[in-house]
């Protein structure tokens, strides 16, 4: 466990979170910090690096006092049979870092845990005429147009597509009906598509 000075850590209320397992969630998370008698949570939010897990997450404690105990609670803590490891984080005098779409806690996304990744597709592709016959049909969270939130605009790379769900369970169900019926078959680049829920 990585550690910070003496009197930042009295006014630390962040925990970072690190070795987590690729495909771990928020609720993983929640029941790891109960199982091993971490209180004073408030909020665990999952890191991305370009809407990509970075295996790590931060945990905020309703106070610092909450932090010595939940740190020595955490001390060879694990998930999903891994060893993780934690560390404080201060960011009284700093502030947490800025919002950065696709970056940071949950990617600075909403809907958290009922938004999906499609990615990655060739450039130039026309992806909303080709998908919205197919994603429209699906409890979405809004309109349409409100729902699809193209990821990057560049032509050098292939790009990918935010879907915000209604629920988690048809985030799940859009993963599981493109990987397992693939819609888009009749299009080459389609057999390497892939779609993942953001937790």
């Amino acid at each position: 466990m990585a550690g910070i000075a003496t009197e930042a850590l009295s006014r630390a209320q962040h925990i970072l979170l690190k070795g987590l397992p690729i495909l771990t969630t928020q609720g993983d998370i929640r029941r790891m910090l109960t199982r091993h008698n971490v209180n004073g949570v408030t909020d665990v939010a999952l890191l991305y690096e370009n809407f990509v897990p970075t295996k790590e997450a931060v945990i905020t404690l309703a106070r610092p006092n909450y932090m010595q105990d939940s740190l020595r609670e955490l001390k060879n803590g694990t998930l999903s049979g891994k060893v993780i490891t934690s560390e404080a984080l201060d960011f009284s005098e700093t502030g947490p870092p800025q919002p950065r779409f696709g970056y940071g806690p949950n990617a600075s996304m909403d809907n958290i845990g009922k938004n999906v990744v499609l990615s990655y597709f060739p450039p130039k592709t026309s992806i909303l005429q080709a998908y919205e016959p197919i994603l429209e049909k699906y409890e979405l969270a809004g309109p349409f147009k409100d729902s699809v939130i193209l990821t990057d605009y560049s032509p050098q790379n292939p790009i990918s597509l935010i879907l915000k769900c209604k629920t988690e369970s048809e985030a799940y169900r859009v993963v599981r009906d493109l990987h397992l019926k693939n819609p888009l078959g009749g299009l080459r680049w389609t057999q390497i598509l892939l779609a993942r829920v953001l937790h």
